[in-house]
């Protein structure tokens, strides 16, 4: 146990200890190993478990225990072993509503993880053939386009952790979360049904031109040479000479992947754009492939863990971006961006795996509890906890059973359904 934990007599317990359980998950009626005693009917419930002690925080507490000298057996007369088995049962009962309230979810992130695989599908099958018969993509665009456009008009979105593609589809992942990320923010900026379907378009499509690149250059680990990257950088006006040959890519989406790596100081390319001068659609891809650069980078960068890439975007790099927009990106993904490993106000570490859009400060936690398969680990839905969460916690200060457990990685993929 922790430093700052105490083995204690479950005769000295009362409501206001926080205290951990030296119980399996199973063996007891409560859905967290470690809690706050709220009554004495719970200290009860505790009593009646096959355990003699508790281990208990008093950094946490908000009162103390029982006087020691007072440690006595309860008489018989003065417990309602009926009352007691009742109080247990509901609480057995709350938890199991809580099993099947995070069966649902799971399910509900499988049918999630399914959608991706198509759009995954449908995004390969783009590339495939846009390099040569641009045409031929038409109907791959459409459909994918429309898969996402049911997400524009909904009042709630939930943002999902996807389970991570190969690296071999690095580039689909990334365009991918581009349009996923896109989208969300568009919604926030108010954008209207065409405006959304040519951005999700664009950004879908804004690495299209790396196609003409040589495979050698878009996959080196290393960093590029000076020819290598101007050569690189030619990716933009070859995505934009390809898409104008495709029906469903409108002149919008043609200055989208045009400048989607045009920066608001004038630092991007092919022109060096300025503020204004970069259309907003664009400015917006520009600023979220940014993001999702630094957390799935390439040409031998470092990888940051989303909430660091925001840190990062925000103050270190805001000049790129337009400062309205940047803020709006932010506050939309939230302090804690689902892949987000924390620590929570009871010290149990978890990982973010979704957040919604109307509660963003409270999103579901994957927790760690090595006394539960990691297959069916808790979930909790912060909105319906009295738990906070305390700090974000890198993967290199992750024990290993833990990063086994939770299985944080660096290159996050995303993909939405609506809150229902």
């Amino acid at each position: 146990m922790s430093a700052n934990s105490i083995k204690l007599s479950t005769e000295r317990l009362q409501a206001g200890l926080y205290i951990k359980l030296p119980l399996k998950w199973r063996d007891h009626p409560f859905m967290l190993n470690r809690f706050q005693i709220e009554s004495e009917a719970q200290a009860k419930v505790i009593r009646s478990l096959p355990t003699s002690f508790v281990y208990y925080y008093p950094d946490k507490s908000t009162t103390v225990p029982l006087p020691a000298l007072t440690e006595k057996k309860e008489n018989p007369d003065e417990v309602d072993p009926h009352a007691v088995s009742r109080e247990k049962a509901a609480m057995e009962q709350e938890k199991q509503q809580r099993i099947e309230e995070q069966r649902r979810f799971r399910a509900r992130i499988q049918k999630v993880q399914k959608h991706y695989q198509r759009s995954m599908a449908q995004l390969r099958a783009i590339n495939m053939k846009a390099a040569n018969r641009p045409q031929a993509a038409n109907e791959d665009v459409r459909m994918l386009v429309d898969s996402m456009m049911v997400f524009g008009s909904e009042s709630n979105v939930t943002l999902h952790l996807m389970d991570d593609p190969s690296l071999a589809e690095d580039m689909y992942a990334h365009s991918l979360n581009v349009a996923v990320l896109a989208l969300m923010l568009a919604r926030s900026n108010g954008y209207d049904n065409d405006q959304l379907r040519a951005l999700i378009t664009g950004a879908v499509l804004h690495d299209i031109g790396t196609k003409k690149v040589p495979s050698a250059i878009v996959r080196k680990k290393e960093r590029l040479t000076e020819p290598e990257m101007n050569y690189y950088r030619q990716h933009v006006n070859y995505g934009a000479e390809l898409v104008a040959e495709m029906e469903e890519c409108t002149p919008e989406v043609e200055t989208i992947i045009a400048q989607h790596h045009e920066f608001a100081n004038g630092s991007g390319f092919p022109k060096g754009l300025l503020g204004d001068d970069i259309d907003e659609a664009a400015q917006i891809v520009s600023m979220v492939n940014f993001f999702d650069r630094l957390c799935r980078p390439q040409f031998g960068a470092s990888a940051r863990m989303p909430f660091a890439a925001l840190s990062h975007l925000f103050k270190d790099n805001k000049a790129k971006f337009n400062p309205r927009l940047l803020a709006l990106f932010v506050k939309m993904m939230g302090v804690y961006p689902p892949g987000t490993v924390v620590k929570l106000s009871n010290d149990d570490l978890g990982m973010i795996i979704s957040v919604n859009s109307s509660a963003l400060l409270k999103p579901n936690v994957m927790i760690y509890d090595p006394d539960i398969p990691s297959d069916q680990a808790t979930i909790i839905d912060m909105r319906d906890s009295e738990l906070e969460i305390d700090t974000a916690v890198p993967i290199s200060k992750l024990p290993d059973a833990v990063k086994e457990y939770l299985k944080p990685r660096t290159r996050i993929s995303y993909f939405m359904d609506a809150d229902g």
